[in-house]
This record gives structure tokens, C-alpha cells and sequence, in this order.
């Protein structure tokens, strides 16, 4: 069988050659991702095991200092709930808990103290996560969020917040913060089994591994069909050669 040669118009050219360099620029940036998620992953594992430390009072927050294991004792201020909105846990809709936690100077550091369920919202119906007195409580240090684009905007009338804005969550408690980190508790066992802690993602999905094969992967399709495409078989010249034959 022959093979029927063509040359690519330059329109073509330009078509195919732009999309591959879109694919694998694309292929390129998820093995970037890959590694950069394997770093985070790694540091994030590394510091919720180091030694627990007390959380900061009175420092500069430090972007390192994320996913620190940190410990923190004081009173909660258990009338001073924070709700913090539209957290899963399981395909089940609820709120993150977060309470301050008083120190003996009368300011507050922030605890997320881990997942609620939409129908435990009041207090009553989980009477044993209302401690009163001194707790000691462990977790790793998170750093102040800002809002998302996508976020809709805290309402503390209505208690509903969708990100943690420490300085707004002091102001509405009405004392001021002992620290701009707060506290999320790790999975420790509570009376009741509510809140639920371990919330932190300290593992985190990685998926660019399979995202960048998929990329290079179209990239080679690619290539192969536009070789193919000019290197068709000339089936007009062997049709016309039997013709000639049985003639």
C-alpha cells in the first residue's frame, strides 16, 4: 500500500503548533504543581509533629509558623460562639465551632474547636461541648484568612461567618486578641463526641501526576494524528491501478 503524501496548509500548521505548545505548557505547569504540592504536603506534615508549642502572644504572624502543633489553655466564652458556615464533614452539612478561649489578662486567642452538625447549632442540644473552667486544648496554628472572591461577607448579626477574620471575631466577642493565630484542635476524643476535631487539611489531594500525563497525552495524539492525516493511504491511485488490471 502507498502512501499518499500531502503538505499542511500553513493555516494548519499554525493550529496544530499553538495547541501544542498550549498542551504542553499545560503538562509543564502540573508537574510545577506536583512538586510544589509534595513541598507543602511535607511541610505541613512535618510541623503538626513537631513538639507542641504555645501559641504565640503578642508576635508578628509568620507564614512558616502554619500547621505548627500548638497547644493553648485559658476559659472558653462559651457565650461567644462564632459559627463558621458551610463546612462538610462526610457529605454532611454543618459548621465549624469556633470559641475564644480567655486568657488571665482578659483577651482572647481563637479556637476552632472542630465540626458541628446544621442541627446542633444551639448549644442545648449539645450541652457537653459548654465547658466551664480552665482546659488545656492542642491543635496547629493557623494563620488569618481574607476573604475569597467567592465568599460571600461574614454577618456577625446573624452570626454566620465564612471565613476567619480574627480581628472582626475579637471586636464582636468584645475583647481584644492575645494572638492573630488561632487554634484548630486536633481529633482529641471530646465528652459527647461534638465538636468533631482534626479538621485541619493537613493532607491534602494530589492529583497533577495524572493531570500532566493527561496533558502530554493529548500532546502526542496530537501529533500522531496530524502525521497521519498526511501520510493516508493513496487509495484513489490503488483503486484506479485495479481498474486497469481488470480492464
Amino acid at each position: 500500500m502507498s502512501l499518499l503524501k500531502t503538505r499542511p496548509s500553513l493555516a494548519m500548521k499554525i493550529c496544530v503548533g499553538l495547541s501544542l505548545i498550549i498542551l504542553l505548557g499545560l503538562g509543564s505547569w502540573q508537574v510545577d504543581r506536583l512538586f510544589w504540592k509534595q513541598g507543602l504536603i511535607e511541610q505541613r506534615q512535618a510541623q503538626s509533629h513537631m513538639p507542641p508549642i504555645a501559641v504565640p502572644i503578642d508576635t508578628v504572624v509568620e507564614p512558616e509558623m502554619a500547621f505548627r502543633a500548638a497547644f493553648a489553655e485559658g476559659r472558653y466564652l462559651n457565650d461567644q460562639e462564632k459559627y463558621l458556615m458551610a463546612r462538610t464533614q462526610r457529605g454532611n452539612i454543618g459548621f465549624q465551632l469556633i470559641t475564644p478561649l480567655e486568657q488571665k489578662d482578659g483577651r482572647i486567642i481563637l479556637i476552632n474547636r472542630g465540626w458541628v452538625p446544621a442541627e446542633n447549632r444551639d448549644p442545648k442540644t449539645r450541652p457537653q461541648s459548654q465547658i466551664d473552667g480552665q482546659v488545656h486544648v492542642t491543635g496547629v496554628l493557623r494563620l488569618p484568612k481574607t476573604k475569597h472572591w467567592a465568599q460571600p461577607e461574614n454577618d456577625p448579626l446573624a452570626n454566620q461567618w465564612f471565613y476567619v477574620d480574627v480581628d472582626h471575631m475579637a471586636e464582636d466577642t468584645g475583647a481584644d486578641l492575645a494572638s492573630r493565630y488561632y487554634l484548630e484542635l486536633d481529633d482529641t476524643p471530646v465528652a459527647g463526641g461534638l465538636p468533631m476535631g482534626g479538621q485541619a487539611k493537613v493532607e491534602l489531594p494530589n492529583n497533577h501526576l495524572e493531570y500532566a500525563i493527561t496533558w502530554y497525552s493529548l500532546a502526542l495524539s496530537l501529533i500522531v494524528i496530524f502525521v497521519l492525516y498526511h501520510r493516508r493511504p493513496n487509495d484513489d491511485k490503488k483503486d484506479a491501478d485495479t481498474n486497469s488490471k481488470a480492464a
